[in-house]
């Protein structure tokens, strides 16, 4: 099996694990692993500190918004300044397909927000899956993907780091139960999957002509 098939079927069997744990999540088979997770994490003014909150809530609002396809964007230019338009078109789609599933699953389960204490990100969608979440999961691994000059530690702890905050600072501001956010980067991470395996197949066929093309 080719790299590109691995990828591909990675991905869907990905996507597909993420719709089972959204049934599994909504029939409340981890309501006790989401309440002692919430418990553990959530932050309260004048309880917690007020710069842990500021910075949580700046990584959240890094993730959310405009702002996120401003990331995007500036991303997909450097793809495509560095690994050809195919690698951005990859990116921006990618991004859009996964950000409008998020939007399609969290109808579709409809899950309520946590109430445990109050929210300090005033939220009102539904919250499986967390769309910031998946958008770090998905923006932040095909770009270390499809960077040849990005493998490199630096620039997998910062990927690593910017995925965690944002799902973290989800449940640190008491918008979504831990689950929602592992649902997030399951799905952000299942497109990530699929995007790196289209331009895989396409460095294959061209290899195929040209054995001189560098491999994915």
């Amino acid at each position: 099996m080719t790299l590109s098939a691995r990828l591909f079927a990675s991905g869907l069997l990905l996507f597909a694990a993420t719709i089972a744990f959204g049934v599994a999540v909504t029939a409340r088979r981890f309501h006790d692993f989401d309440i002692a997770v919430s418990h553990a994490l959530n932050m309260q003014p004048g309880v917690s500190p007020d710069w842990l909150i500021l910075v949580m809530q700046g990584i959240s609002w890094i993730g959310g918004g405009i702002q996120r396809y401003v990331i995007v964007g500036s991303l997909a230019l450097a793809l495509w300044r560095w690994s050809g338009r195919g690698a951005a078109l990859a990116m921006a789609v990618a991004t859009l397909a996964s950000a409008m599933t998020s939007d399609i699953l969290k109808n579709f389960f409809a899950r309520v927000r946590p109430d445990l204490v109050p929210q300090l990100d005033l939220m009102s969608s539904p919250a499986f899956p967390s769309s910031h979440a998946t958008n770090a999961a998905v923006v932040y691994l095909l770009f270390i993907m499809l960077v040849p000059q990005a493998r490199h530690h630096a620039w997998q702890l910062a990927t690593a780091a910017m995925i965690l905050l944002t799902g973290l600072s989800r449940i640190l501001l008491n918008v979504h139960w831990p689950t929602d956010v592992i649902g997030g980067w399951m799905l952000g991470t299942s497109f990530a999957l699929m995007a790196a395996a289209v331009i895989s197949f396409r460095r294959e066929q061209r290899q195929n002509k040209d054995p001189t093309v560098q491999k994915f």
